[in-house]
């Protein structure tokens, strides 16, 4: 299934399928278009080929790789500018507190994410956050067609 032109496509990279299935259905019921991976590895790929208009993952994914995958987002040139909803069980001054969430193993500030939630997230919060970073990141997006033109 390809999104039409209105659609905004959004990558959720989860490896809880309830919580996969509960994110997918409540996105595409509101509009969006979901993709989704399981891993760092496919989410990174995923990323990569269509890059979203925001990307959600489980901050808490096996071995600490959402925390890596989110270092790789904002390391990467042409995913950096990517809105990031973070998603975990831990509440986020537990979470930030984490090695490897504020710098990279060589030092390298990493911003937080644009939003941060514990899960399982209410419905209608994400979705409001959804909203308000599509509509951020279309016009950064906009602005950054516009130079690299």
């Amino acid at each position: 299934m390809v999104p039409d032109q209105s659609s905004r496509v959004i990558l959720v990279v989860e490896d809880e399928p309830d919580m996969s299935i509960f994110l997918s259905n409540l996105l595409s019921a509101n509009g969006f278009f979901p993709i989704c991976a399981a891993t760092k590895k496919d989410g990174l790929k995923m990323a990569l080929e269509s890059c979203p208009d925001l990307i959600i993952i489980n901050a808490m994914l096996p071995a600490e790789t959402g925390i890596r995958l989110y270092q790789s987002l904002r390391s990467h040139h042409r995913l950096s500018h990517i809105p990031i909803v973070m998603l975990s069980t831990l509440d986020s001054s537990t979470y930030y507190c984490v090695p490897g969430t504020k710098r990279t193993s060589t030092g390298q500030h990493i911003p937080e994410a644009e939003a941060y939630l514990q899960k399982p997230p209410e419905a209608d919060e994400l979705l409001e956050i959804v909203n308000r970073l599509c509509s951020t990141s279309s016009s950064k997006s906009k602005r950054i067609r516009r130079t690299s033109e």
